[in-house]
């Protein structure tokens, strides 16, 4: 029973197609250009619509190697930064050091 639903409802859709098809033509072969025509307009939008979303993909993968070159350049940029600033912080303990003991002077005093 549940077969015979389908062949008729599949009879159907085909008789509704055909009717449909055939009213928007003359003859079978305006059909035929019929179903070319809308064939070939169908390819245009799927190309257009291809060439879209390709124009898109590739914005996002420019914009993806954009974010990975700036945080690589932003962590290599932190790395050296940083080894600048030990090289900073070991000057300045030495010369904190330096200044903590009291340096020979060039002056010489005199004694009244």
């Amino acid at each position: 029973m549940g077969s015979t639903i389908k062949w008729l409802l599949a009879l159907g859709v085909g008789v509704a197609g055909g009717w449909a098809l055939r009213s928007l033509s003359d003859t079978p072969e305006g059909a035929g250009v019929k179903l070319l025509e809308m064939g070939i307009k169908t390819r245009n939008r799927l190309a257009s619509w291809t060439a879209v979303e390709r124009e898109r993909l590739d914005d996002m993968l420019a914009e993806a190697q954009s974010n990975i070159a700036r945080e690589t350049a932003k962590a290599q940029g932190s790395g050296a930064q940083e080894r600048t600033s030990r090289k900073r912080d070991g000057r300045k303990a030495k010369r904190e050091s330096a200044q903590s003991t009291p340096a020979k002077s060039n002056v010489t005093r005199f004694n009244a």
